[in-house]
């Protein structure tokens, strides 16, 4: 059995045998409650720890440096077609400043085709993914070997972030990035998709903020009879929210929450192309800016005819910045709590913005032949249940390391104080 989604958080509840399920693919997500002391005092991406990884240059062609209002700028790539032969589009540039420290490439593209990055060439290198990864480990949808900053593909819609590890870069220059795009059910190999993609580039020209806000609308389905006239005297949701806003707070992020009614479905099924969590988040149009939060009563994955419950999941690892209503712009978590299980409603949504701001697990359950995936920074120890990103957090999983602090502050999501 397998999970539809690469390192998206697909949460399962705990009385499914665990280990029979794909590391890095289902993802049990559970508790945390207190508050990490480790982020708030901690430099944003300490020079001992990344070496060169911000080392301040201009490019050739003379960017200067911008100013602090102008910390994020997009770049609109253009339309790029993938071969029904291949999958792979035409090599795709563009030119990014010396004073890029952050870069986001987003693909859009239609339902039922899942989406990739098969090479991304930095301006300054290095080849930041290689050709032919999706042969390797835990691919077609997620890429471990070959990528020197990891990525998940997506159906429909895609973003790969560097970085997102301490690992020297330089973005500035000319970038050279080319498009996969492939069908896939689960279990066969992917087969190659015709497919119109347009790429977008968000920029970042600045080092992680010291701190930051960060504006989240949890969008109410009626779910649980919630609504936005109500949430805010709810006293579980209120609980909930209490404890997102402790848990970010230790890393210096103020969470502003904002409550939205939408039209999407109460009961939402994931599966390999994710047509009803799309729908769900498509539901959301409109939304004023920040990451949608999307409350259902049930989430379930369907694997064989099975429904499997779940806890949350994310619309990737990091979401799509920008405009609400797209194929993955937000996260969702259940509801649901089944007798006799704490209730970490709070944590799960906190997970899930860890998600979609770029973190992945710190680490992910073992496969049955001993292997298993952890992430790329040094400062997140390996199997620490006490990790906001643990694949399955424990009521006293609140801790942020410094190094997940520095990503998520470096989201263009989060905007100065």
């Amino acid at each position: 059995m397998t999970c539809a989604t690469a390192a998206v958080c697909c949460a399962i509840l705990p009385r499914l045998t665990v280990a029979l399920l794909a590391p890095a693919l289902i993802i049990a997500l559970f508790g945390r409650c207190s508050v990490s002391a480790a982020g708030a005092d901690a430099p944003p991406w300490s020079d001992a720890a990344y070496g060169e990884l911000h080392a301040p240059a201009l490019d050739a062609d003379g960017f200067a440096e911008p100013d602090a209002a102008e910390r994020h700028q997009r770049m609109d790539v253009g339309t790029v077609q993938t071969s029904a032969q291949t999958g792979l589009s035409p090599p795709v540039t563009f030119v990014l400043p010396g004073s890029a420290r952050a870069a986001l490439v987003t693909l859009t593209g239609p339902a039922g085709a899942h989406l990739a990055l098969s090479r991304w060439q930095s301006g300054g290198g290095p080849l930041l993914v290689v050709p032919g990864w999706v042969s390797g480990p835990h691919a077609p949808l997620l890429c471990t070997q070959g990528c020197t900053f990891r990525q998940s593909a997506r159906p429909a819609q895609q973003v790969s972030l560097a970085p997102n590890a301490p690992l020297p870069v330089q973005l500035g220059g000319t970038n050279e990035v080319i498009v996969h795009a492939f069908a896939w059910d689960g279990a066969a190999a992917p087969k190659p998709v015709a497919a119109q993609v347009s790429v977008t580039v968000d920029v970042l020209h600045a080092q992680p903020l010291a701190s930051g806000r960060l504006a989240v609308n949890v969008c109410l389905t009626g779910a649980a009879g919630l609504t936005a006239a109500l949430a805010r005297r709810h006293a579980r949701l209120a609980e909930a929210i209490a404890t997102v806003r402790e848990i970010f707070a230790a890393v210096a992020i103020d969470i502003a929450v904002n409550y939205l009614d939408v039209p999407g479905p109460q009961f939402v099924v994931h599966d390999t192309n994710d047509a009803e969590i799309s729908a769900l988040f498509l539901s959301a149009l409109g939304a004023p800016a920040g990451v949608n939060v999307f409350l259902v009563q049930e989430l379930t994955y369907s694997d064989d005819g099975h429904a499997l419950p779940m806890i949350g999941l994310s619309g990737g690892v990091p979401g799509p910045f920008g405009a609400a209503g797209t194929a993955q712009a937000g996260v969702v978590v259940a509801l649901r709590l089944d007798a006799g299980q704490p209730d970490r409603l709070g944590v799960a949504i906190a997970h899930e913005i860890g998600h979609f701001l770029g973190l992945y697990h710190s680490s992910d359950p073992a496969a049955p032949d001993g292997t298993q995936l952890h992430d790329q920074l040094p400062d997140t120890g390996e199997n620490d249940a006490a990790n906001l990103m643990y694949w399955s957090p424990q009521p006293h999983s609140t801790k942020i390391t410094a190094q997940q602090a520095a990503i998520l502050r470096q989201s263009p999501w989060v905007q100065a104080n």
